[in-house]
């Protein structure tokens, strides 16, 4: 059976933002496979009803059912271990050093693009997820949407978050070496994230195509045919 990847959309249906989907959409491309996407809303989880997740992305293959964007990484390595651009995590020691580039996106650098994008994002989801998401978000973060979307607040912290990144990418190509592979797709689904609900800019208001870190970006937007360049933005499409 063809793979089907169950993905968030936005308030158009040509908008799919969700760093998380992003994450899947990188690695299928990564295995050579194509995918079925299946729009689903935050407030309507009933495409998913067959497995255990309230979340996407979801993929199901003949394989059975991977859930969550680092479930589906292994399981694509599992049972498309030769597939396309090959393994994604490698043996158990990769999968290890992983782990620390997972949980660094998630709890340091995922802070700083969420107050970057904060109303964009907002703006961007689907009229009948705004009311669910404001009201969930703004108690986890204790505070309006308003206050929480701070520019100048989020490039401070990205900044920071970004001194590794570029510590790294000044010496290799990609996170994973030579060649993009599942570090580069956990990193990589923030920055795509930004770049389709935003015009605000991580790195500034000017860009510095010197600095290691937007060259990183540029080719990963480049990789699978543009995949991630082609993806309509926010901005491109007019409110309805």
């Amino acid at each position: 059976m063809t793979p089907v990847l169950h993905e968030l959309r936005g308030r158009d249906d040509r908008l799919r933002f969700s760093p998380f989907c992003w994450r899947a959409r990188l690695a299928l491309a990564h295995k050579g496979l194509a995918a079925e996407l299946v729009p689903m809303l935050f407030t309507d989880k009933s495409p998913i009803d067959f497995c255990d997740s309230t979340t996407v992305p979801v993929l199901k293959d003949a394989h059975g059912v991977a859930m969550d964007s680092y479930d589906i990484f292994k399981h694509l390595d599992a049972h498309y271990p030769d597939s396309g651009d090959g393994l994604l995590i490698g043996d158990a020691h990769a999968e290890a050093r992983l782990n620390f580039v997972k949980v660094y996106t998630e709890q340091v650098m995922a802070v700083g693009f969420f107050r970057l994008v904060a109303l964009d994002l907002l703006a961007a989801i689907h009229p009948d997820d705004r009311e669910y998401f404001r009201t969930s978000r703004e108690a986890r973060f204790g505070m309006p949407f308003e206050e929480f979307n701070n520019v100048e607040a989020a490039r401070g912290i990205l900044d920071s978050a970004f001194k590794p990144l570029r510590g790294l990418l000044a010496n290799q190509p990609f996170m994973d070496g030579d060649a993009p592979a599942a570090a580069d797709y956990l990193v990589f689904g923030f920055f795509i994230w930004a770049h389709i609900v935003s015009d605000t800019s991580p790195f500034g208001e000017t860009e510095d195509a010197s600095d290691p870190l937007v060259q990183w970006r540029e080719r990963m937007m480049d990789l699978h045919d543009g995949m991630a360049r082609k993806a309509p933005r926010a901005s491109e499409i007019p409110q309805s």
